[in-house]
């Protein structure tokens, strides 16, 4: 049994910039992919109310990119950013163009979180709370005396996987297409002198998530957090 886990929409792909290096065409972070205007609709609901937006009311709000142009919705900025399904060269130079900017981003918490390295524990916390109801969910027991392994997609410099999934997991595999960042991640969690822990990061794949494929089986867990959203 495998769960597939996924944090918001945002983090390799993804993480919010603090610097000014060249910019993509559409800039990656863990803001919306477009900044958003008011959501245009023909009703609003009162503040109260506990509906859940569907996903229509959610993609027609509008927004702008890097550079000022309007859209109206996130599937016609996807449309100009990546063209149409066959259009290959475009999704290459997208994901190109995502990675390059983060190559020159620093492997620290605070550059991977854009400035914001304060929010590191309090999202801990609450993806530890998320991840023991999903293990309780999975797995008999939590998943308590079984010898599970994550992945964990976007791991930049290993915040989550040494935060939190290392104390969860027996082994973690970590997936990182930004090559210092997946150093930094392994400098970090390398394992320390006279340490009991058998837990342990175990490999370390400078890889897109987009090109990455799973050994059959492995993972009891696929953690994804701040990256898909930029994935297409």
């Amino acid at each position: 049994m495998v769960a597939q886990v996924s944090i918001g929409v945002q983090p390799s792909c993804a993480r919010r910039p603090t610097v000014s290096p060249p910019q993509p065409r559409f800039q990656l972070s863990a803001k919306p992919l477009f900044r958003r205007s008011p959501l245009r609709s023909a009703s609003s609901k009162p503040a109260a109310s506990t509906e859940k937006p569907g996903a229509s009311a959610v993609m027609e709000a509008s927004g702008f990119d890097s550079e000022g142009r309007e859209f109206r919705n996130a599937e016609e900025m996807w449309r100009e950013a990546i063209g149409k399904e066959g259009d290959v060269h475009k999704r290459k130079e997208w994901y190109r163009q995502g990675v390059g900017y983060w190559e020159g981003v620093e492997a620290t918490t605070d550059g991977v979180l854009g400035g914001y390295a304060h929010v590191n524990d309090a999202d801990v916390k609450g993806s530890e709370a998320f991840l023991k109801m999903i293990l309780a969910e999975r797995f008999p027991g939590g998943g308590r005396g079984r010898n599970l392994v994550a992945l964990d997609c976007g791991s930049g410099i290993g915040r989550v996987t040494k935060n939190l999934l290392i104390r969860f997991f027996a082994e973690v595999d970590l997936l990182e297409p930004v090559s210092h960042f997946l150093e930094a991640a392994r400098e970090s969690l390398a394992p320390e002198s006279g340490s009991a822990i058998e837990n342990r990061a175990t490999n370390f794949f400078c890889v897109p998530l987009q090109e990455f494929t799973p050994d059959v089986g492995r993972y009891d867990v696929i953690w994804i957090q701040w990256c898909i959203g930029h994935c297409r």
